[in-house]
């Protein structure tokens, strides 16, 4: 129902006479009174029975608003000012209903002092309020701030306080639980200055810690999280293969020296430069160094099913350590060609990987001076022997002439390196002995009194060995990713991204590592050495059994 409105008051007719002139007016007025303004009064009347409603006929309890025939508000309020019962009576004032004044609680005003300058006292009143240093249980971790005092009721509440000061952007919180609880202590939040950037030391404090670092562009996170049981770190590089190429890299003054990708593993170490494990490592390498002041320290263990060895160095040797699953110290093969050679056993024992296949050196790499304590052991069982014999006339006839081949003579190389100085040695002539033989019709290489040995020999050119040299450039690398939406779907759009990638390229240029020369090769096979290898040959005794053949004839 819309308000009536009035009617406009009708004209009033002129007389002659004044008296003529008040009657009309008088009648003019009174019929408009009478019947229009009568209707349209009785029309407001029952527009305000119908709309306005009294509680307990006090101007107080009037409600503002429509409620019939359905709820309304008026549109504005219009006054200069608003006091009485119906507004706070100060700033704190807590009673229900009332209208708060500007600057209660400190909210569009000034911050309020606490309670008792306690901070600990607001209880459920929140706001603004100071937390400066005449007030108690401020934030130690600047003398000004400004708290925040969030209640939900007296014993339950939450403050966050900022620094008022300059230069400091840190913020602090705190809270209490319930009835009879102190206050947690104030701690500090992690918060970014303008550049981005935090000046706390930040702890993840979690039975499971986890730090997630996400591209807002691609989608690809990277984690870093701690196992809580095994007390392992795991650096997990886009765990859910967003990005065919991503890689840990690790670099170090602009220059990344580890690139870590799915399969492979790439250290970038050039030569001149230093790799080093160890806390007193220090001289420059051209490749791993261990170094350490002890024999603990200055070695790298290997370990396998609970069976260790290390390589190291003890004072100025090479150590080759192998160490068993029981913790005592174990063997150390030598593999070459695919399998064992060589064992040092555990007791020191150098031994073959085989028995009674391998020789000590050759015909064309002979050891030089064999030093003993005792002399050589070989095998003399009757089991291990056939054809068992005496010496026959014609053997023991050679028998007897090589007795009278003993001779003293000096070695031709020992003689070209010390001359006069080298010394005299006795024995015999390998091919003396042999025409004996022959001269009593006997093949002397059917003997094992004498030995004949070849070889092929040929000089091998090496070629220099180079390296190219590289240099760094920085290459600038364009992604296209697609655009996700809020949570994290595809929108069909795409995006592109540069990355800046440090690379090394080859500048066409080398640097010689080892020069080109010259070295002799040996062959034991003619099949083995090239074409137009020298031949070689060289004839021997084994003093043994030649020294038991001439005394089987005395």
């Amino acid at each position: 129902m819309s308000i009536p409105s009035f009617s406009a008051f009708p004209e009033i007719p002129q007389r002659s006479t004044p008296e003529a002139d008040f009657d009309a007016k008088m009648y003019a007025l009174f019929q408009h009174f009478a019947t229009t303004h009568r209707q349209e009064l009785l029309a407001f009347i029952q527009f305000l029975e119908n709309n306005v409603t009294a509680i307990e006929g006090a101007i107080n309890g009037v409600t503002i608003g429509l409620t019939h025939p359905a709820a309304a508000k008026f549109t504005s309020l219009a006054a200069d000012n608003i006091s009485g019962a119906a507004v706070q009576a100060s700033p704190d004032d807590t009673t229900a209903g009332r209208l708060m004044k500007v600057g209660a609680f400190g909210l569009g005003g000034n911050a309020q002092t606490p309670p008792n300058n306690d901070l600990d006292q607001i209880g459920a009143a929140g706001g603004l309020y100071y937390g400066d240093g005449a007030q108690a249980n401020t934030p130690p971790q600047f003398g000004n701030s400004l708290v925040l005092h969030m209640p939900r009721n007296a014993e339950i509440w939450t403050q966050i306080a900022v620094n008022r000061g300059a230069g400091d952007n840190r913020i602090v919180t705190r809270r209490k639980t319930g009835a009879g609880a102190a206050p947690t202590p104030w701690s500090e939040l992690v918060v970014l200055d303008e550049s981005g950037r935090t000046a706390q030391n930040v702890e993840i404090r979690n039975s499971g810690p986890f730090l997630a670092i996400t591209d807002a562009d691609t989608g690809v996170k990277h984690t870093l999280s701690g196992n809580s049981t095994a007390g392992h770190l795991y650096i997990k590089t886009d765990p859910a293969e967003n990005m065919p190429n991503s890689a840990l890299l690790i670099e170090t003054q602009g220059v990344r020296q580890m690139a870590i990708a799915k399969d492979e593993i790439d250290i970038n170490v050039p030569i001149g430069t230093y790799l080093g494990i160890g806390a007193t490592a220090q001289s420059p390498a051209t490749a791993l160094h261990i170094k350490g002041t002890g024999v603990t320290d200055s070695k790298m263990t290997v370990e396998r099913s609970g069976v260790t060895g290390a390589v190291g160095v003890v004072s100025q040797d090479l150590l080759l350590n192998g160490t068993g699953s029981t913790g005592t110290n174990g063997g150390i093969n030598f593999y070459t060609g695919g399998g064992s050679n060589m064992r040092l056993a555990p007791d020191g024992t150098l031994r073959p990987a085989n028995d009674g296949t391998q020789n000590l050196g050759n015909a064309s790499y002979r050891w030089d001076v064999v030093y003993a304590s005792t002399g050589t052991i070989n095998t003399s069982d009757a089991r291990s022997k056939i054809d068992i014999q005496d010496l026959d006339a014609a053997e023991h006839r050679v028998a007897v002439a090589a007795k009278s081949l003993l001779k003293k003579y000096r070695i031709r190389d020992a003689v070209a390196e010390k001359g006069d100085a080298a010394r005299w040695h006795f024995g015999v002539i390998a091919q003396e002995l042999a025409a004996v033989f022959e001269d009593e019709g006997l093949d002397p290489w059917r003997y094992g009194v004498l030995c004949w040995d070849e070889w092929w020999s040929a000089e091998f050119e090496i070629p220099a060995e180079t390296a190219p040299i590289m240099r760094e450039v920085v290459e600038r690398v364009v992604h296209t990713y697609p655009v996700l939406n809020d949570v994290g779907e595809p929108t069909g759009e795409t995006r592109e991204k540069v990355e800046e990638v440090r690379k090394k390229v080859d500048t066409g240029e080398v640097k010689i590592i080892e020069p080109a020369r010259t070295e002799l090769r040996k062959y034991d096979r003619e099949e083995d050495a090239p074409e137009g290898a020298e031949y070689h040959n060289r004839q021997g005794v084994r003093y043994d059994e030649l020294f038991a053949f001439i005394l089987a004839a005395l």
